[in-house]
């Protein structure tokens, strides 16, 4: 059940950030635009871009979190075997949970100031783009905890899985 939740959930993420990245472009297309052309500037791009930015990166790393393409150096993972291997794996997801909580507890204060604080072009709290990083940090966690829960030989997409897939792909590349 809990990954039904979690596809849907990437699902959305990943519509998400595609859309953040494109509002992105487009308003920093058009800042460059006005700025060059007309000599002017839109204030209100000063606001969304940064928004847009970080509520994006938030988004795709969660999503990296969830598909195991994420901070983890599999240099070690790949000399490991069965019981270390699951070990390691289960050590690498719960130092991602504790990192994913650690961004989201220390962006409380954070946020707080977002409740302050207000973008000086626009005259708009800047909670909207502070919360990105209490929001991904949970994020985060969660997906490192759809995983941690996961059973790793249920599911073909695994780790493991992908290091063989692209060690078979490279094997056949090679002329010798």
């Amino acid at each position: 059940m809990l990954r039904t939740i979690v596809d849907k959930l990437e699902w959305g993420l990943e519509k998400s950030a595609a859309l953040m990245c494109l509002v992105l472009l487009v308003c920093l297309f058009t800042e460059v635009l006005t700025r060059y052309l007309f000599f002017t500037s839109i204030p209100e791009i000063q606001y969304i871009a940064p928004f847009c930015f970080l509520w994006m990166v938030m988004f795709a790393s969660a999503i990296a979190v969830r598909r195991g393409s994420h901070f983890e150096v599999d240099l070690v993972h790949k000399k490991l075997r069965g019981a270390a291997q699951r070990f390691h794996r289960y050590a690498m997801l719960l130092t991602v949970v504790a990192g994913g909580l650690i961004i989201a507890w220390s962006s409380i204060t954070f946020v707080e100031l977002g409740l302050l604080k207000k973008n000086p072009a626009t005259g708009v709290r800047m909670i909207y783009i502070y919360a990105s990083l209490l929001v991904g940090g949970v994020l985060i966690a969660l997906m490192a905890l759809e995983q941690l829960f996961e059973n790793p030989d249920d599911d073909p997409d695994t780790m493991s899985a992908l290091l063989e897939a692209n060690k078979a792909d490279i094997s056949a590349e090679d002329p010798k």
